[in-house]
């Protein structure tokens, strides 16, 4: 039984969100999301080898670039059927994921839509341009998340700091900002604040 997961359509159709939706079960969408905050484009469609390096990255996984031996699909998992893991393989304008398991090669893409035995691909003659060792990494350990409140003339800062075991992982969530033009206006907003939220008025 392969790790690879069918690759959970959004609307997004391209293999570059393809493949991240074969090893996180994510969304086609939701990985062209995250591909999206890395290179700044809103719509993906080709994407470069770096960028989803860095999403794969984003997304809790350690990318590791291999030695390319053999020219074509076929020789490339010739030499890896003792090689277990995921793999992220680039062909000619094109990206598949790939697993290693047991003897086994599994080849996923936007094409394929779910796992096959790679015996059965069509793509074994195609040259490979690219072989990345792909390694899911523990996902983070959730402390607890901390309300920031900064002042600045004339705007209230709210933000989210979600705590993490490891301080890496830790980020600020901006939530919004209070515009107020005077500290009378300020006051009100707190007031009704203090309302909304079931607290008794400050005296």
């Amino acid at each position: 039984m392969t790790n690879l997961k069918d690759v959970n359509f959004g609307i997004n159709q391209f293999c570059g969100p393809a493949v991240l939706s074969a090893f996180t079960g994510k969304t086609t969408d939701e990985c062209a999301a995250v591909i999206s905050i890395i290179t700044g484009k809103m719509e993906i469609r080709g994407v470069n080898t770096h960028h989803l390096i860095k999403a794969l990255e984003k997304l809790r996984f350690k990318v590791e670039k291999q030695r390319v031996y053999g020219y074509t699909l076929y020789a490339v998992l010739n030499y890896l059927i003792n090689k277990d893991g995921l793999y992220l393989i680039t062909v000619p304008r094109h990206f598949i994921a790939i697993e290693v398991k047991d003897k086994q090669v599994y080849i996923v893409d936007n094409h394929t839509k779910e796992p096959i035995n790679a015996a059965g691909s069509s793509r074994l003659t195609q040259n490979v341009v690219e072989i990345m060792l792909v390694t899911p990494l523990p996902q983070p350990v959730f402390i607890r998340s901390l309300i920031q409140v900064a002042s600045f003339l004339g705007r209230i800062e709210i933000t989210k700091m979600n705590i993490y075991e490891n301080k890496d992982d830790c980020v600020d969530e901006r939530i919004g900002w209070i515009y107020y033009k005077t500290d009378e206006e300020l006051i009100e907003m707190i007031r009704q604040l203090r309302s909304i939220a079931g607290m008794e008025p400050e005296e």
